[in-house]
């Protein structure tokens, strides 16, 4: 498998320009996992960012898609833009910081076959610690965590049902880096990865994998870095270019497929490479004896 020289490319979805809908994706060449034909995968948290970015790869890539997120009225516009047909999608709206409503979710989509789920959705809100309170961090962690706990609960017996069973998380490179500002959701995206490690444990000798994707700086449409930021992100990481949600693409699309099955419990980081600025090559040259 290879990349059309390695470039992101223009592209468009629908007639309409990637870059016009917030949309950039890396164009494949021979990147074709054949076996996820016509499977199902529930897909959190689609209406904007990684998620949305995501679902026009993953339909080329044969699958299924049911697609889950809060506010009806933009989950079905996604589902227009990426399936006007709705053919290949069927669209579930939720809000999953709301207990009662997850649990309904997992209801209706229990008595679904399903091969694989990717807990996409998550909330980021900054905040000093000191002037965070126990309600933050229990949105942020029932957001993050306990809604995508509840609902691998429920989806796990249509998982075994399946030849290739897959559950996948999102976490992120706060959680190794620790980051100000964002200790909740650092700690919860920490939970995250214990979580993966354990039920893949748990589901050892069944055909169901567990994994996580380790997001570094995705650019989405949400940021407002400049030029000068951007600049700054990349001298921080060995790859030399900002990081877009097709950069997830492969990783996420291998971890479906059965070129996959031998991956389990694993924290797979797409972060272009962050350099520590001790490890950097300005520190070393600076220490003495290093020519």
């Amino acid at each position: 498998m290879g990349w059309l020289n390695n470039r992101i490319l223009s592209c468009e979805y629908n007639g309409v320009p990637a870059q016009a809908a917030n949309i950039s994706i890396l164009m494949p060449a021979r990147f074709r996992f054949d076996d996820l034909t016509g499977r199902t995968l529930v897909i959190t948290g689609v209406t904007s960012g990684i998620g949305r970015a995501l679902l026009p790869g993953l339909l080329a890539q044969g699958l299924r898609l049911v697609l889950v997120s809060r506010g009806q009225e933009e989950l079905d516009r996604v589902r227009n833009e990426v399936d006007p047909e709705g053919e290949r999608t069927t669209s579930w709206e939720c809000d999953l910081a709301k207990p009662d409503a997850v649990a309904k979710l997992a209801k209706n989509l229990q008595d679904i076959p399903l091969d694989g789920v990717l807990h996409n959705a998550a909330i980021d809100p900054r905040g000093e610690f000191e002037e965070t309170d126990d309600l933050f961090w229990m949105r942020v962690f029932q957001v993050n965590l306990f809604a995508a706990a509840s609902l691998t609960r429920a989806l796990l017996p249509s998982l075994r049902q399946s030849p290739c069973g897959r559950i996948v998380f999102m976490s992120s490179i706060t959680n190794a880096l620790g980051t100000a500002l964002l200790s909740a959701y650092a700690s919860s995206k920490g939970a995250v990865e214990a979580l993966t490690r354990s039920l893949a444990h748990e589901l050892a000798g069944t055909a169901v994998t567990v994994n996580a994707l380790v997001p570094g700086a995705i650019r989405v449409e949400k940021e407002t870095f400049d030029e000068t930021s951007d600049r700054r992100l990349i001298s921080w990481q060995s790859v030399p270019r900002r990081l877009e949600p097709c950069d997830l693409l492969g990783p996420l699309c291998l971890l479906l497929s059965e070129a996959g099955g031998g991956i389990s419990g694993a924290c797979i980081t797409v972060d272009g490479g962050i350099v520590h600025p001790l490890a950097s090559r300005s520190c070393q040259k600076g220490v003495p004896g290093t020519k």
